[in-house]
């Protein structure tokens, strides 16, 4: 396609695709270096995953959000923002439901206690659960799947009781291909926060809500001489003549010097024009699960447990994570919040169900784990759904990575799938955002002209941050 014939955009402006904290957080980067950057969020509110929802005059996320105490971007930047006074520190119960019952699966009594398990394979898992957490090496999991490993290591016993079914919770029929670095990752995050002592899990939550922290960002962003635009769905991207960008949206176009996506990579290769054929099918194929997620407003609660894993097949979704056993009711009018998180395949029949279809599928489920809940215990409803919820990191994941520089100069690429082996959440996005309006301002210091310079690292680039490491996708994993 022939790049649209329009004169070169002025040299500081920037696009920034979606409000999420990456978005955020790289704009606001880049207008503390004295660029304006232009920020399209298409819906009313900011947040992108993180957005909240107002229910008895207080916020909740749409879909359930704590923090770690090794989140240092995260945790950083709400202090940087005057908002540390917030931050609390919670150590609540974790709990399995597994063959018709409720465990508490917090602390090795807990583990000593789970039925479930014969006493070898509660050797095996506490053995391995200690491992994980404090392993540094991750170049031993990356080209291993989380099945295959686990049943050598933890043994069948614990792989069908617990891991496969949480694997299978999340994946799907993609369960047998995920990364071992995954696992590996997750639990080394969750074995390192913790409370001052060391005692305990201490996970973090900002009162008032995430709302509060992503409001503050996009203040901060327009502050520093940016704009925040809401309710404005960009339609087209696409390469001018001149150097820069044409961005289009229900509203009209502006031009820009340059484009940060933080939109995920499938959607990406259809908004941008011009992008070459192997990196198109390279957006193309980054794979991900689809979540259905019902927040329930009660008048009960469920069960003791914050954030219940599902290990049975019959109940029909993977989580019951009762955010008023992390935060209590009465910040919500007394109502008790409980999320049903269930990761789907968006070409599953169940995607395209409505709310009232889904909790009539979902009940059956919640009855065995909570036998005494009727009708009456429901107040309200919200099905809230995302296409791209969770990339589907495979084993060769690593050799597939996308860069933070898009072979199209002046396009920049900053989205959870590109964070491995790290999962997605807030910190990381913040982070991920923040390094690829660095490379930004690295091309453009590089530069004397209005025209971003050609890239010089497109077949070598770097990865989003220390720790991270991304391997161009036309080489092979050195792991």
């Amino acid at each position: 396609m022939q790049a649209a014939p329009r004169q070169a955009p002025p040299a500081r402006d920037v696009a920034v695709i979606g409000g999420g904290f990456a978005g955020l957080a790289a704009a606001e980067r880049l207008a503390s270096a004295g660029f304006r950057p232009t920020v399209f969020e298409r819906s009313g509110r900011v947040g992108g995953l993180a957005m909240t929802l107002p229910i008895a005059g207080t916020e909740i996320e749409k879909y359930y959000h704590h923090w770690f105490t090794s989140d240092e971007d995260v945790v950083q930047l709400v202090e940087d923002l005057g908002l540390g006074d917030r931050l609390r520190w919670i150590s609540p119960v974790m709990g399995i439901f597994c063959r018709g019952a409720v465990h508490r699966f917090t602390s090795p009594g807990d583990l000593l206690r789970f039925r479930p398990f014969s006493p070898v394979a509660k050797v095996r898992f506490g053995l391995v659960t200690l491992f994980l957490q404090h392993y540094a090496r991750r170049e031993t999991f990356g080209g291993v799947s989380a099945a295959a490993w686990l049943r050598r290591f933890a043994g069948r016993e614990v792989y069908e009781t617990v891991w496969g079914p949480l694997l299978h919770a999340k994946f799907g029929r993609r369960a047998g291909e995920i990364s071992m670095a995954w696992i590996w990752s997750k639990m080394r995050l969750r074995g390192r926060s913790r409370t001052r002592g060391g005692t305990k899990e201490a996970l973090g939550y900002l009162h008032g809500g995430f709302g509060v922290l992503s409001r503050r960002l996009a203040e901060e962003v327009e502050r520093r001489g940016g704009e925040v635009r809401l309710a404005e769905r960009v339609s087209r991207v696409t390469p001018l003549a001149g150097g820069g960008f044409e961005v289009a949206s229900h509203r009209g176009c502006a031009r820009f010097a340059a484009v940060v996506s933080t939109v995920a990579p499938p959607l990406l290769a259809r908004l941008v024009s011009g992008l070459p054929d192997d990196y198109r099918r390279q957006l193309e194929g980054v794979d991900h699960s689809a979540i259905l997620c019902t927040l329930l407003e009660l008048r009960r609660s469920m069960t003791p447990i914050y954030w219940l894993n599902v290990s049975d097949p019959d109940v029909g979704f993977g989580g019951l994570i009762e955010h008023t056993n992390f935060v209590a009711p009465e910040v919500y009018g007394g109502r008790h919040l409980a999320y049903v998180s269930h990761y789907v395949d968006p070409a599953e029949p169940i995607w395209e169900l409505d709310s009232a279809s889904l909790l009539q599928r979902y009940l059956p489920g919640l009855r065995k784990i909570q036998p005494a809940l009727d009708d009456s215990w429901i107040a309200a409803h919200h099905v809230l759904r995302d296409r791209y919820a969770q990339p589907i990191v495979t084993v060769d994941y690593q050799r597939r990575l996308l860069p933070l520089r898009a072979p199209l100069d002046g396009l920049y690429v900053a989205t959870m799938a590109q964070v491995y082996p790290e999962d997605r959440g807030t910190n990381y996005a913040i982070r991920v955002g923040r390094v690829a309006a660095e490379d930004l301002i690295a091309d453009f210091s590089r530069s004397d002209s209005a025209v971003l310079p050609p890239s010089q690292d497109h077949a070598s680039p770097r990865g989003p941050a220390a720790g991270w490491e991304v391997t161009p996708a036309s080489q092979p994993s050195p792991r």
